[in-house]
């Protein structure tokens, strides 16, 4: 009998859409051409995408995940480039905090489903950051009514290991007083949801509605496109 629900967050709970993304090397293109650096948005963009596939990389070897100024640092180095400290510090609070000017919508019907579930399920959100933190998360979350409905976070800012490392799974599992066996993880991804909650014997469903990657192959024990059935599925799991 499932007790307990933890969820994702990006394309689970949250769409990501990729725009603050946009934002963000707008604006360090900006800073660079203040600084008398010739940089084109064009060498910019292709810096960021480097630096995007080295971070998938580095969360596979490591379990962990960059902040905001690491990945800075990174997409710099890429460049050949130095700023001094304060301009970055500045820069990368900016690349984490634009998410809240630009707020990514709600993924639907998720806000209806979290109420349905909270008088019979505890509920926890178990998310890797990267440009965005921990702090600026919870407030894209209570900014669409979402945080309230959770009795536990895990961030991988915070818990200082990321998804599929199988000790954010064990973390939340003790904040919830959950059993791996009567609880199920709600994810878009293969390798961080699906095969991270496997990995300490959590039920599985993969979320598909907002990202479809995987629908064709994956692991997960069910999958579903939307929220309208997982009431019932969880019912009878």
């Amino acid at each position: 009998m499932i007790k307990a629900v933890t969820f994702d967050c990006w394309d689970t709970l949250l769409v990501d859409d990729y725009s603050c993304q946009s934002k963000q090397e707008e604006h360090l293109h900006a800073i660079l051409q203040e600084q008398g650096f010739q940089t084109s948005l064009d060498d910019l963009k292709e810096a960021f995408l480097r630096e995007n596939n080295m971070r998938r990389e580095y969360v596979v070897e490591h379990r962990k995940t960059k902040s905001a100024m690491q990945r800075l640092e990174t997409v710099l180095e890429l460049l050949k480039i130095s700023l001094p400290f304060s301009e970055m510090v500045t820069v990368a609070d900016y690349c984490d905090k634009i998410a809240l000017e630009f707020r990514p919508s709600a993924v639907p019907k998720g806000r209806e489903v979290l109420a349905a579930l909270t008088p019979d399920y505890r509920l926890a959100v178990i998310c890797n950051t990267g440009w965005h933190s921990a702090g600026t998360i919870k407030d894209l979350l209570a900014g669409h009514d979402l945080s309230n409905y959770f009795d536990f976070f895990s961030f991988s800012d915070e818990m200082g290991v990321a998804k599929p490392h199988p000790r954010i799974f064990e973390m939340t599992l003790e904040g919830l007083g959950s059993h791996p066996e009567e609880t199920v993880h709600i994810g878009d991804a293969e390798y961080s949801d699906v095969v991270g909650a496997k990995g300490v014997n959590m039920r599985t469903i993969l979320f598909s509605g907002c990202n479809d990657t995987y629908r064709e192959n994956n692991s997960a024990d069910f999958m579903i496109d939307d929220y309208d059935d997982l009431l019932s599925l969880l019912h009878d799991m």
